[in-house]
């Protein structure tokens, strides 16, 4: 019975409708909207804030912060003109760029408004699912281990860096994505070489009975060695013990992240274009 029903979940997130669809998206909002509240209890002076705009939620966490973005739009129905420009003062008013992360299955009228609007189109991001059920088992080596709070530091700059490609990266940059880390709902990972040296970090979150993947990254020196896939299945045993049913994450499309992702068991369901505009 459990199999047929895990058939059945499969082939339901094989065809992702409106529900589904809407179910990722407001995990992914849920998910940074505790990240960013956290963020403003450790920052209060920086003006990172939130506001439920156009259907969806939009996000500051700084001017140049990649995080900073509107996700969920035009997921609750047609969006007018009055609710964009709204979302779009949002931004604007912050002297950031009006960012959106558009799912395909949202409302026509928000593809209208980024066309009339002349956006430009950044990169697109994959959603992956994976059906999880209680009895699923994932081998996960001993070289993974989940992060403690006092090690916070190095694994963001880690995941940073893998990110660069190994490059320095801003420290405001990394103590911005520690939000994340300090989230309730989202638990870290390491995975460190036979010296013990960190060599990859990735992240969390369990909501509802989804589990988000995400801050998946492995520097240059340590890559094709397996730890996006060890992390992956420790990610994925912790979706089994808090009872999820699903699990889901974003990459870039064509990416050895994607690959991994696609091995361990996930898939495509749509892709998503993040669209910018500079001004009004």
């Amino acid at each position: 019975m459990e199999e047929l029903a895990r058939q059945q979940a499969a082939s339901t997130a094989a065809h992702a409708g409106f529900a589904l669809a809407r179910r990722f998206e407001q995990t992914e909002i849920a998910v940074s909207e505790t990240s960013l509240n956290r963020w403003v209890e450790r920052h209060p002076e920086l003006g990172a804030t939130s506001a439920a705009l156009a259907g969806g939620m939009a996000l500051f966490f700084g001017t140049a912060s990649p995080l900073s973005q509107a996700l969920g739009v035009g997921m609750n129905g047609p969006v007018t003109v009055d609710d964009f420009d709204r979302l779009e003062s949002f931004f604007l008013a912050r002297g950031a760029p009006v960012v959106i992360s558009l799912c395909p299955l949202a409302d026509p009228t928000v593809f209208a408004l980024v066309h009339e609007r002349r956006y430009r189109i950044t990169h697109f991001e994959n959603t992956l699912i994976r059906p999880i059920a209680s009895n699923d088992r994932f081998d996960v080596p001993t070289f993974i281990q989940q992060t403690v709070p006092h090690d916070r530091e190095s694994w963001c700059r880690t995941v940073m860096m893998g990110f660069s490609e190994g490059e320095p990266v801003n420290d405001d940059t990394v103590r911005t994505f520690s939000a994340f880390f300090g989230a309730e709902s989202s638990r870290a990972w390491s995975a460190f070489d036979e010296r013990r040296v960190l060599q990859a970090g990735a992240a969390a979150s369990y909501l509802s009975g989804t589990a988000m993947l995400y801050g998946d990254a492995t520097l240059p020196a340590f890559r094709g060695r397996g730890a996006q896939r060890a992390l992956i299945n420790a990610r994925l045993r912790m979706a089994v013990e808090t009872g999820c049913d699903l699990a889901m994450a974003c990459t870039i499309p064509g990416s050895v992240s994607q690959r991994n992702y696609e091995r361990a068991g996930f898939h495509v369901v749509y892709t998503k274009p993040m669209l910018a505009r500079d001004s009004f």
